[in-house]
Order: structure tokens, then sequence, then C-alpha cells
């Protein structure tokens, strides 16, 4: 069950996160907001996964991860029952706010829990997280069309995450059995980001992040979805994310240039996204964007000592949320005002992911 386990929470969470991108026009149209306001809803998730990941980061060894997660599954549930029963644009970004905070428990306690399994599967994890993002703007559109109101699916989540508090609560020594240490120091901490290895693998998870965050969370407004509804463009881009991530080992075999070659299609697609507003080509980076997230973190634990692995995954969920937040929202922001200095917020970021690769041998 380890093995099992962290995908299932990784698709838990990935549900959640996945329906933001689908719901921010039904977000606007229920509060009567405009599409750079709107940018406050992703702010607000992604803020709170800033800090719960610095937070969980450092003290994770402390929290044990069956504390982590059962923290994680609490406040993923307060979060979905604010905004089912809000009526309110600021209670609603409260409660994304605590979905943020909720994340940086759940992504990096699975993460760690996923290390520790006997045969870790990055590819199968992160394919968990892909499936997420397949099902939930389907499961949006199901709750829309019986119920009328997307608001339905946050009791669904609630319903899901009290599922796993409960069992977790029924596997307490199972998951409780990992050694304590005591948290990072600070000392520890400068010392981590000394390494060079530490410093490179982590800025390529938040550069590819940013860009990621970016595209995805703004390509629904920016599609013309007369060519395909906003629904059906999300889940083949995930259905095409997912599938790229699962055979992650036959493709970094199979092509040399694994990263170099997808960054620089990346930033032919993104472009073309940008200028012609078809659909076609978000779907198309969704195969794109797929293998690299696994393919980078596969190297950085290999390359990366194991005392520090749950500092690591900590950083990597905290400033890969930084990086997405300062790069959706600046979209956002932009959108409205040009889009030529919109589009290269993401060209820019793609581009800096080619130049950095080049600085170490283990990705290329």
């Amino acid at each position: 069950m380890s093995s099992l386990l962290p995908m299932i929470i990784i698709f838990s969470y990935s549900l959640v996160l996945n329906s933001m991108a689908p719901l921010l026009s039904s977000f606007r149209e229920l509060f009567h907001i405009s599409v750079e306001l709107s940018s406050l809803l992703p702010f607000f998730s992604l803020t709170g996964t800033v800090l719960s990941n610095i937070f969980v980061g450092i003290y994770l060894n402390r929290l044990g991860l069956k504390r982590a997660l059962m923290t994680g599954y609490l406040l993923t549930i307060l979060g979905s029952l604010i905004i089912a029963f809000s009526g309110r644009l600021f209670l609603s970004l409260v409660g994304l706010f605590f979905f943020g905070l909720s994340t940086g428990f759940g992504f990096t306690a699975s993460t760690t829990l996923l290390v520790q399994s006997k045969k870790p599967k990055f590819g199968l994890f992160h394919g968990a997280y892909g499936l997420g993002g397949i099902i939930a703007p389907l499961l949006i559109k199901v709750v829309q069309g019986k119920w009328q109101d997307f608001r339905f699916v946050y009791l669904i989540y609630s319903a899901l995450f009290l599922s796993l508090l409960t069992y977790t609560l029924l596997k307490i020594e199972e998951l409780s059995a990992e050694k304590k240490r005591e948290s990072f120091s600070l000392s520890e901490i400068r010392q981590a980001f000394k390494i060079d290895s530490f410093r490179i693998f982590l800025l390529l998870l938040i550069l590819y992040s940013s860009a990621e965050i970016g595209v995805i969370t703004w390509a629904g407004t920016i599609s013309n979805s007369k060519v395909i509804s906003t629904y059906t463009a999300y889940m083949i881009f995930w259905a095409l994310f997912t599938l790229s991530r699962f055979p992650v080992e036959y493709l970094e075999k199979t092509f040399r240039y694994l990263l170099r070659t997808n960054t620089l299609l990346l930033i032919v697609s993104t472009v073309l996204l940008f200028t012609t507003k078809n659909p076609i080509y978000f779907i198309i980076s969704g195969f794109l964007f797929g293998p690299l997230f696994p393919y980078i973190q596969k190297h950085a634990l290999r390359n990366i000592h194991n005392n520090i692995i749950p500092l690591f995954n900590g950083a990597t969920y905290a400033f890969t949320s930084l990086g997405g937040n300062i790069a959706s929202t600046l979209i956002g922001v932009l959108i409205g005002k040009s889009f030529v200095l919109a589009l290269l917020v993401p060209v820019i970021i793609i581009g800096l992911i080619t130049t950095l690769s080049l600085k170490t041998k283990a990705v290329k």
C-alpha cells in the first residue's frame, strides 16, 4: 500500500488544484469581477502553498508524515466547505488560501512517502497528478449540469478528503512508523543552499512550474472556446500531460536531449497559443510539459543527499508555488493590457530552463 498511497494522495490534491483554471470564468460570473481581479483567486491559493511548503519543508521531520497528512486533509476540508457555502468573494479567497496551506502538507509528505517506498515510480506518481487534471474538468461539467452551481464540486472534495482522513486514522501504526528527527536548523538550511546540485535542480523546477502554472491558469481565458470548449480543452490537455508522464524512463532513454527539445517546442506552442488563440496549441503543450517535472525531480533526488531530501521537497513545492504565483499573477495583469507582454512571461521563463540545463550534465 505504501507505493499506492502517495498516488492516491497526489491524485486527490490534483482534483482540487486543477479545478481552479477551468472555474475562473465561473468565479468571474458569480462575483461579477474582471479578468485582472480574478487573478487574486490563484494568487491567494498559491500564497498559501508557498507559506505551508516553507513550514513543512523545515519541520516535517518533527511533525512526522501522519500528522502532516492529517493537517493537510483538515485544511482541505475546511477550505472546501467555506467555498461551497460562501457567496462572497472574500470568503472564497479565504477558502482558496486554506487550499494552498493544505497542499504544502500533502505534496511534501506524499513525496517523502514515495521516496521511502522500495521502488518509487516518479512517472506513475506524477501521472496520478495528471489523472486528477483530467477528471477535475469532467467532474465540474457533470456537477454544473446536474446542480447548476459549480460550488457543489467542493462538497464532493470535502467528502473525499474526509475519507482520506478516516483512512489515515485507521492506519496510524503503518504511517507513524518513520523515525522523527529534529527540524532543520538555519545553518543546515544555509549549507544545503550552498550545494550546487541543490540550487540548480531547485531553480530548474521553479522555472518549469512557473511556466506550467502560468500557461495552464490562463489558457482557458486566452483560448477561443468556439473551437474547443474550455472543459474539453483542459481534459485533453491533462490526458496528454498524464500519458507523457507515465513513460518518463522510456522517453529519457529514447530522447537524449529530452529537456531541451521539449522546452524549444513549448516556446513554439506557447507563441502560437497566444497569437492564434487556438486551444489546440494549449492541448499540444500538455504532452510537452508532462514529462519534465518527474524527469528533473528524479535526477535531483538521485544527486541530493538523503538527509536533506525533506528540505529539498519542501523548498521545491514552496518556491515552485512562489514562481507560479508570480508568473500567473503577472500574466493575468498583462493580458488585459498587452498580449505581447503577457506572452513574453512564459517564453522568457521557458528559455531560461534551456539555458540553465547547460550548467548540469544530469539533465539535457
